[in-house]
């Protein structure tokens, strides 16, 4: 599976080195002040596609992410960072289902974006994407199937130029 930072992700990583406030942190408080009890939880949803950098906004997301009986975006635990790679990786296993519809998911999962919220619905805020992936392969489910992440499958690296 192979990643890349978006564009919201970069531009906070940058403010935040410039010690200025940062997009994320401005989620943060938003979540707190809405009372969610994991404000800087993180969610991976998953894609019915591909998506590019300039794909990373979230109404483009939403218009191609999963669904289906047994779907839920899932928080993802994250290693510490590596001061040797600059990376962090997945420290758990994540589920998705299983999904109980006769066809499983309807479509084949291509892609997965991690973003600030575990839901998006109308009239509510949307949250920021920070990262996106594309699979190697799609992967198709089955009914009862659950799509498993194992530890370590996705690595959010910081490249230094």
């Amino acid at each position: 599976m192979s990643g890349f930072i978006a564009v919201q992700g970069a531009v906070s990583a940058l403010d935040h080195l410039a010690g200025r406030s940062t997009a994320l942190e401005a989620e943060w408080l938003a979540k707190t002040q809405a009372g969610d009890p994991l404000p800087k939880a993180t969610y991976l949803m998953l894609l019915t596609q591909t998506v590019t950098d300039g794909q990373t906004d979230m109404a483009t997301l939403l218009g191609i992410e999963v669904a289906g009986t047994g779907y839920a975006r899932q928080p993802i635990p994250w290693s510490a960072a590596d001061t040797d790679t600059r990376a962090a990786t997945t420290s758990d296993l994540v589920q998705f289902g299983p999904f109980s519809d006769p066809s499983g998911l309807a479509t084949p999962v291509a892609g997965a974006a991690l973003v600030t919220r575990m839901t998006s619905s109308a009239g509510q805020p949307t949250g920021l994407c920070l990262m996106a992936w594309t699979l190697d392969s799609p992967i198709t489910t089955s009914q009862n199937q659950a799509l498993q992440l194992a530890p370590g499958s996705l690595t959010m690296t910081l490249a230094v130029s």
